[in-house]
């Protein structure tokens, strides 16, 4: 092994030894960490040695011979015989004597004359040569023999008799006599060795490993190690076994093994206080591992200070997690058990955090019921949804509901149980469903968890059964007086009755006897609701300026623990205005925080959000890979009768990339036929009917956005700013030819508009549909009239899947001064795209790649001040070339 930094002391004990040839005795204590390299540097110095003539005898003392009275001596005896002395200075009875049991290391004082016979034996041996003695772990001998040391050690000072003793820190209090007898001595001397620098681990490595890494990486390499030369090599053992480059250090098995070596050549103290320490983990403090322990502060302190010295810890921590793996793993199973149970009714005792406590009762394993265990976990597991580590928080209830203490509170670990598996997979939730429901009608579950199962049976489209426990749950809140608060409150109650007559409007009552105060909303928190209210996404409008800024202040306060519901409502409501770029913004900076990104349920809500977002603006690239992500996070079978709007998303985007290979994957994928009774349905029906009518196929196209008419009608919401799918049907009709319904279907939805300021996107798009001229910029009237929409001469409607060409008024482009603002090439684009072509088919056209089309159509829509391609100008058309295929627009 390279001794980089034990050169100096290797030099001195070759200036010791030469005094030792020269009959001049010398004594070498050698100190130093367990692992620090005392019998490397040993070794290198017999070869020395002995390359000058020495006789070298090395011997080991152990903890295993530590009562074996005159065992080490007996060692040296044997050493001595076997290297050619013939002297044998034991007579019977001199050695082989236990200790007794009480413990002590000795039956009395050595007989003189043996240790006179010794003393005379190795003295008179190193006459023919100059003797080199080499004892390792001097601090396990035995009493009787570091009696015969010291007697030794006295006496050698004209012998050439050389005596080297490795010594480990820590063990002071075995080596007190024979230090106090020797190390006054003149020929006496003490060499202590300390963990490596960094120059000395690259020194290492480069030995080992033909080349040393980056300083970076060698400073890793010394983080890991602390400088332990044993622990450092078991480092690069595990490198090379793995066969890869030198590079970061990776713990392994070697490692590992290497760190309970260390441990158990430590002195017990420090053993018991390493585990103490890997025991409690981040929550350990010197004053905790004493009362752990059962030891006192000073005792701890010291053992805490020697594995500090020997590079396993860094203050209170182990320098890796695989350091404290390998300590636990060293612990027998019930101790450790026992251990984590003290721990945790220590940290508890003193006001430690619930997931620190929690963690340990995690990891006792034990079954005692008592409340405030019960109690800690609960909590522990609300900090841990907090925090997004919802993995975490499934455990600590899942132990819990194994050591409730009455029924009551089992019913609500199990509500709070299913609620945290919900956010991970909706599907696992379901299996505690039926037994929730039980706990409600029994009146065990009650307070904010008793809306538990009815919020998973509305999310599995279960409607009836939702309104029958519902109506229980309202019973119980009317019967019950003012002060009381066990149930799950009012608000709480309206709030879930509105999304059941949200998703179920056969369902609905009076929207005044269920409405309470409309920040009850905003203040809901996250759970299967919160993916209900994302049908407003599909909604135009928008709110006054108060509600614009309220959402930017709800977004502004969002912090981990927020309600997602009020989150997703305020990203919601900038959609809706329009500010599309802020939406996107805002949603990928919360899809970054720990909270959301580790949270299934919670990020693919955002991302649904997102896609929605992109989509309208323009960018069905972003839009279909939020989508896809969204359906990889959650699986559709989960999704419920929600599942209608992430594959609504992922059908649109789709298509208006033309990819339809994609697209029928999707369509693939079965939906729950409960979802065809809720509003989910009407964003997934129309982009089914968009997809059929870009591939070609108008009649099933026109049955979906039928089916979407029929059931807004049946539900009695048939508004054009929620799906306008009179206009898509319109579309349809005149795709296979049949004009005449098709302008009927846009007279009674231009019928419907009326009082409403007309869109121009919308006038335009009606116009162009049926081959009619629009109203010129300047004399767009701001409510609607009811044209006379003919075909026009110009006009040509072909049959089905023809490709209908219209007679267009360009109109004039002083009546949009904006238009003068773009360049030619986004002139080229934005006239593309006015008349119906995809991005793809744009990107196609003009020879360029869709991300430069992307770009392009955001600043147009900036420059413009519109919301999309359905709201550009007819004037642009004039710098395009012929209109696309119908794309469902």
């Amino acid at each position: 092994m390279n001794l980089a930094e034990r050169n100096a002391d290797l030099q001195l004990l070759n200036r010791l030894y030469l005094r030792c040839a020269a009959d001049r005795g010398s004594v070498v204590f050698v100190n130093g960490p367990v692992g620090s390299g005392k019998t490397a540097m040993l070794s290198a110095f017999a070869e020395r040695a002995m390359e000058h003539g020495a006789l070298f005898v090395s011997i080991t003392a152990s903890a295993s011979e530590q009562h074996h009275r005159f065992g080490l001596a007996d060692q040296l005896v044997t050493a001595l015989r076997a290297a050619g002395m013939n002297a044998d200075p034991f007579v019977s009875g001199d050695i082989g004597v236990h200790a007794p049991g009480d413990g002590t290391l000795g039956t009395g004082p050595v007989p003189l004359g043996l240790l006179q016979r010794i003393c005379r034996s190795v003295c008179e041996f190193a006459e023919h040569s100059p003797l080199v003695i080499g004892i390792d772990d001097v601090h396990f001998a035995d009493a009787a023999s570091l009696e015969v040391l010291s007697y030794l050690v006295r006496r050698i000072d004209s012998s050439a008799v050389m005596i080297v003793m490795n010594e480990c820190t820590g063990h002071d209090r075995e080596l007190v006599t024979l230090h106090a007898e020797t190390l006054h001595l003149p020929y006496c001397h003490g060499i202590r060795l300390t963990r490596l620098t960094v120059m000395g681990v690259a020194a290492q490595l480069r030995d080992r490993l033909g080349s040393a890494p980056s300083y970076h990486e060698v400073e890793l390499w010394t983080r890991v190690s602390g400088g332990n030369p044993l622990l450092l090599h078991a480092l690069i053992d595990d490198r090379t076994t793995d066969g890869t480059e030198p590079g970061e250090p990776e713990p392994g098995e070697s490692y590992r093994y290497a760190v309970v070596r260390c441990l158990h050549r430590c002195p017990p103290d420090m053993l018991v206080a390493a585990r103490a320490l890997a025991v409690l983990g981040d929550a350990a403090t010197k004053s905790l591992i004493g009362e752990l322990v059962g030891g006192d502060g000073i005792l701890v302190n010291g053992s805490l200070g020697a594995l500090h010295a020997a590079g396993l810890l860094t203050a209170t921590r182990f320098r890796h997690e695989q350091a404290q793996l390998a300590v636990l793993a060293d612990v027998p199973a019930g101790e450790l058990s026992e251990m984590h149970g003290r721990a945790a009714e220590l940290l508890h005792e003193g006001g430690a955090s619930a997931v620190a406590v929690a963690r340990q009762l995690m990891a006792a394993h034990d079954s005692v019921r008592t409340p405030w265990r019960v109690e800690i976990l609960r909590e522990a597991a609300h900090e841990a949804m907090v925090s997004g580590e919802v993995a975490a928080a499934v455990g600590y209830l899942r132990h819990a509901s194994g050591i409730c203490t009455d029924p009551a509170q089992e019913a609500q670990v199990t509500a709070e149980l299913a609620d945290a598996q919900w956010h991970i997979d909706p599907a696992k939730a379901t299996r505690h469903l039926d037994q929730l429901i039980r706990m409600v009608r029994f009146g065990l579950l009650t307070g904010p968890e008793a809306l538990v199962p009815v919020k998973h049976l509305i999310w599995w489209g279960e409607f009836t059964r939702a309104d029958d426990l519902l109506k229980r749950i309202e019973n119980q809140e009317d019967h019950e007086p003012a002060p009381v608060t066990t149930g799950p409150g009012r608000a709480g109650v309206r709030l879930v009755r509105l999304a059941l007559a949200f998703c179920a409007p056969d369902l609905a009552r009076d929207p005044r006897d269920v409405t309470g105060d409309p920040l009850d909303a905003m203040a809901a928190g996250a759970g299967p609701l919160t993916a209900l209210t994302f049908l407003n996404l599909s909604t135009d409008g928008g709110g006054d300026g108060e509600e614009v800024q309220g959402a930017d202040q709800v977004l502004r306060a969002t912090r981990a623990g927020s309600p997602l519901a009020a989150t997703i409502l305020a990203l919601i409501l900038l959609i809706q205005t329009d500010r599309l770029d802020d939406a996107v913004s805002w949603s990928d900076r919360l899809l970054e925080q720990r909270w959301i990104e580790r949270v299934p349920m919670r990020r693919a809500m955002l991302e649904t959000v997102r896609s929605a977002a992109a989509l309208r603006r323009g960018e069905a690239l972003e839009a279909g890979a939020s989508a896809r992500t969204v359906l990889q996070l959650v699986a559709p079978a989960s999704w419920g009768v929600a599942v209608g709007l992430p594959l609504a998303l992922a059908i649109r985007s789709g298509t208006e990339l033309g990819a339809f290979d994609s697209v029928l994957s999707v369509l693939n994928v079965p939906v729950p036929a409960g979802m065809f009774d809720t509003p989910f349905a009407l964003p997934y029906l129309q982009a089914l009917g968009r997809y059929h009518l870009a591939v070609g196929r108008p009649h099933t196209a026109l049955t979906h956005f039928r089916s979407c008419g029929d059931l807004m009608r049946k539900w009695r919401i048939d508004a054009p700013h929620l799906v306008d799918w009179r206009d898509d049907a319109a579309a349809a009709l005149v795709a296979m030819g049949r004009v005449q319904e098709a302008r009927s279907l846009m007279e009674e939805q231009l019928l419907r508009r009326n009082g409403s300021r007309v869109p121009d996107h919308f006038r335009d798009r009606a116009a162009r549909a049926h081959g009619t001229r629009p109203p010129a910029a300047h004399t767009r009237p701001h409510r609607w009239e009811t044209p006379g929409l003919s075909a026009g001469p110009g006009s040509s409607l072909g049959g089905a899947g023809t490709q209908s060409t219209a007679t267009v008024d360009h109109g004039s482009e002083e009546s949009f001064p904006a238009l003068v603002e773009l360049t030619e090439a986004e002139r080229r684009v934005a006239a593309l795209a006015a008349s119906g072509c995809t991005n793809r088919e744009i990107a196609g056209r003009l020879f360029i790649t869709m991300s430069t089309v992307e770009q392009h159509l955001t600043k147009i829509y900036r420059k413009l001040r519109v919301r999309g391609r359905n709201d550009l100008p007819s004037a642009l058309q004039v710098h395009g070339r012929p209109s696309c295929l119908p794309n469902g627009r």
